[in-house]
């Protein structure tokens, strides 16, 4: 008797996987384990629609995974960002005695990248100005206030057409000491932007952008911007 339910089952399950169930699908359906399905079936040959119909589902399968665990990592990201926004907003008053740093965050609250925080994808330190003289004490800030290594430091020449582009790129260098190597390629300024002549002519050296590319030290800064708007808005 066993071995005919057996035997009716095995029928089963091979008409379902010719139909283009997975071995999950029919194992639901006849309570039947995959080990069982996978010795009973290893031997069939699927018809083409059969195939992409087990194709199909593999493939939504795998998709909706990939989007919950997009989802989950998101989430996670969203979370350690919070946590550290939060302690560099409460470690800001142990360091506004600090005048560089005082005006690192200050300069960089008037001048620097903040959108990440506020949902852009985009979420890297970026300065940019064309001040010789600010370009130096954003990188003593970030270099000496924030122990950032200068091997994670690049740079970006944003140059109008009156630039000449090798001798900008030396002078950011020697005012940065950013090797020349870790100069992201030159960009080239809009000609259609409405932007006189005259106003470009004065950028003889372009506008140097510094870049740091590291998430958990953009929120940090975010989170002592915090400390900052909330120290000089009193109690």
């Amino acid at each position: 008797m066993g071995s005919i339910v057996m035997r009716l089952e095995k029928q089963k399950a091979t008409e379902l996987r010719k139909k283009g169930l997975s071995y999950a699908q029919i194992g639901k359906i006849l309570n039947v384990s995959k080990s069982t399905l996978s010795y009973w079936l290893s031997g069939i040959v699927l018809s083409k629609d059969a195939q992409d119909i087990l194709d199909k589902r593999s493939y939504k399968k795998s998709t909706e995974a990939l989007i919950k665990r997009n989802k989950n990592q998101t989430k996670l990201a969203a979370e350690r960002a919070n946590k550290i926004r939060i302690a560099a907003k409460k470690e800001f008053r142990s360091l506004i005695k600090r005048p560089l740093f005082l005006s690192g965050i200050s300069l960089y609250w008037a001048e620097g990248y903040k959108k990440g925080a506020a949902g852009s994808r985009w979420k890297s330190v970026d300065f940019a100005n064309s001040d010789p003289e600010m370009i130096v004490i954003m990188m003593k800030f970030f270099l000496e206030e924030c122990d950032i290594p200068l091997e994670k430091v690049r740079a970006q020449l944003i140059a109008h057409e009156n630039v000449e582009i090798r001798s900008a790129v030396n002078y950011w260098a020697r005012i940065t000491k950013i090797h020349k190597n870790r100069f992201i390629k030159t960009c080239i300024s809009d000609k259609r932007k409405r932007i006189s002549k005259r106003k470009n002519s004065n950028l003889t050296h372009g506008t140097l952008h510094i870049r740091i590319n590291d998430v958990s030290f953009f929120f940090k800064i975010i989170g002592w911007i915090d400390g900052l708007k909330e120290y000089f808005e009193g109690p």
